[in-house]
């Protein structure tokens, strides 16, 4: 028993070395330097969510926060994307760390600029119940680029995590 105890932590000191050394498994490099903006987005998703929750709270039972947010249920929609993104972007994280896969940072980009901002436009509607919500309007434009974006980083990721998983299985 103590002897299989001591050839594990010999092999895992071993692979620490080579990680240390450079020598990093299949796609690691890449992982390591770059996924971590998806917990740095998430992370920022989630303290918004918890900002935005306040704000319910606060347009409930106060009219300064109602002349605020005069659409609650922009502002709910705002608070519900913004939770559905940060478990997303971690779970993506998680993903790309469990199969080694080792995304296009174009990919992590896209998912965290999109993730970020799309609830925005559910946010601003919430301020401003009659912005122009055509696609050639500002608004709509920035809310094209931002959907755009999204599907291109959710789209990559998917692609990543399902090309990783299949791989595993052969």
């Amino acid at each position: 028993m103590l002897d299989r105890l001591q050839v594990r932590q010999q092999l895992h000191l071993r692979s620490e070395l080579r990680l240390q050394e450079g020598v990093r498994a299949k796609g690691d490099t890449v992982m390591r330097n770059y996924s971590n903006i998806l917990v740095v987005m998430g992370s920022l998703c989630l303290m918004i969510t918890l900002v935005l929750a306040w704000c319910l709270a606060g347009v409930r039972s106060s009219a300064f926060m109602k002349s605020l947010f005069p659409n609650y249920q922009y502002l709910l929609k705002a608070h519900l994307d913004y939770l559905f993104m940060a478990g997303l972007l971690l779970i993506f994280f998680l993903l790309f760390g469990h199969f080694h896969a080792s995304p296009s940072p174009v990919v992590l980009v896209a998912m965290s600029i999109g993730s970020f901002m799309n609830p925005v436009g559910f946010l601003a509607l919430a301020v401003r119940p009659t912005l122009r919500q055509h696609p050639t309007s500002p608004f709509g434009l920035v809310m094209l680029c931002s959907f755009t974006l999204t599907t291109v980083g959710y789209g990559g990721a998917a692609w990543y995590v399902g090309h990783a998983a299949l791989h595993a299985l052969i």
